[in-house]
């Protein structure tokens, strides 16, 4: 068997489109031994360059690919790459890059690819130790002692993948169809334009069966899951709850930070899934002050906001992806991309937010004295703006699309 491991960069997603202009891959055997070495495949995306794209995940001049062939002239080599009998296709975070080939064939109207393959981030994730970096580069970290360089290259992101994969397989003492063969659970598969991957399936599975699960448990895992309730309802931002309160008076007192990075978000007026801001209180403190230094505004309002950075809300759906859609569809200047861009834009990961100590609201209290913004260790470049109380009561009272609930 071959190996293929691959990455994909897109020039914009406008449309809900994705219009690639790289793939990058390398094929392995089971040993991890090198078939075909790390090759860049450029392609005119037919389509402007997404103006974050352009500042922060170009790794070639743009001017190169007005006089490249197109997706089309490529489409015979990828097929006969991916749709190969002898070869298993693998990736990190590897549903985008799924989406991203159907995209493409969708847009030149051409048969989308048929292949299996394998999701290297989902098996990480299901490993006993350095298993807690979300992105590639903190992975490859974790697990290869590697700092990444030339992120976004695609041929680059393709080797480190299979890097991962080899340190993870290493550490079982297993080659590689040994090592996938222990996470039957880590693949998937396509066909027309279709996606079919099996971890969504587990995890609901076992949703499903804490929420049914009666009997008594033993002592120590009975305290182990209150303390877990615990943190997770002290992060739970509900519509009402204290919270959702100090976060309407963090909105309206934070300020920026001086800072030596560029301001990537002067001008914009950003907001999250409802299904990251819900759940994750404290993270969300942080991300708000990164932005307001980055130039940027964060708002509680779908309907005010021209971009919008996604997060997996699993069976409650989003609705604040529904308001963006319905407005780009209505001619709007908006803009949608995965919350993994935010992060990597303001150059952090949804493992080092998750790790950030618990942020002190005490000067957002009303006995406090002497307002404190922005984070620990920091000082703050401008005194807290009062709270309207009004807007605290106007918070409760907004409709559906702008409540963190």
């Amino acid at each position: 068997m071959k190996y293929l491991f691959f990455d994909i960069e897109c020039a914009n997603c406008y449309n809900n489109c994705a219009k690639i202009f790289s793939l990058g891959y390398v094929i392995t055997d089971e040993n991890f031994n090198i078939l075909h070495d790390k090759e860049d495949v450029l392609i005119n995306p037919k389509d402007r360059f997404d103006w974050y794209v352009a500042k922060k995940m170009m790794a070639y001049p743009r001017s190169i690919f007005a006089d490249l062939p197109p997706f089309p002239d490529f489409y015979d080599r990828f097929r006969e790459m991916f749709e190969d009998e002898e070869t298993i296709v693998i990736g990190y975070a590897v549903t985008n890059d799924v989406h991203f080939l159907q995209d493409d064939c969708k847009r030149y109207d051409l048969t989308p690819f048929t292949y299996r393959f394998y999701d290297v981030q989902q098996i990480y994730a299901r490993q006993p130790e350095n298993n807690t970096a979300k992105n590639l580069e903190d992975s490859l970290l974790s697990w290869c002692g590697i700092e990444a360089e030339n992120l976004h290259r695609s041929d680059e992101d393709a080797y480190n993948t299979m890097l991962i994969l080899k340190a993870i397989a290493a550490y079982h003492g297993k080659n590689l169809p040994e090592l996938l063969e222990m996470y039957p659970d880590c693949g998937g598969e396509t066909h027309d334009f279709v996606i079919d991957y099996a971890w969504k399936k587990p995890e609901e599975a076992k949703a499903k069966k804490r929420r049914h699960r009666g009997g008594k448990k033993k002592k120590g895992e009975a305290e182990a899951a209150t303390e877990e309730a615990a943190v997770n309802e002290a992060n739970l931002m509900e519509r009402g709850s204290r919270n959702a309160e100090l976060f309407v008076k963090y909105l309206d007192a934070v300020r920026p930070k001086k800072t030596r990075k560029p301001p990537l978000l002067s001008g914009h007026t950003v907001t999250v899934s409802l299904g990251y801001q819900r759940y994750h209180f404290n993270e969300m403190l942080y991300l708000v002050q990164m932005i307001t230094n980055a130039g940027g505004r964060y708002t509680l309002s779908s309907r005010d906001a021209d971009t919008l950075y996604t997060y997996d809300c699993g069976e409650e759906g989003d609705s604040r992806l529904a308001v963006m859609e319905e407005r780009r569809e209505a001619g709007e200047e908006v803009e949608i991309y995965p919350i993994k861009l935010l992060f990597d834009l303001l150059e952090t990961s949804e493992a080092r937010l998750a790790n950030k100590p618990r942020m002190d609201l005490s000067y957002l209290e009303p006995e406090a004295e002497e307002p404190i913004t922005g984070t620990e260790n920091e000082e703050s470049d401008a005194e807290a703006a009062p709270v309207d109380d009004v807007a605290i009561d106007g918070f409760l009272d907004m409709s559906d699309d702008i409540l963190p609930v």
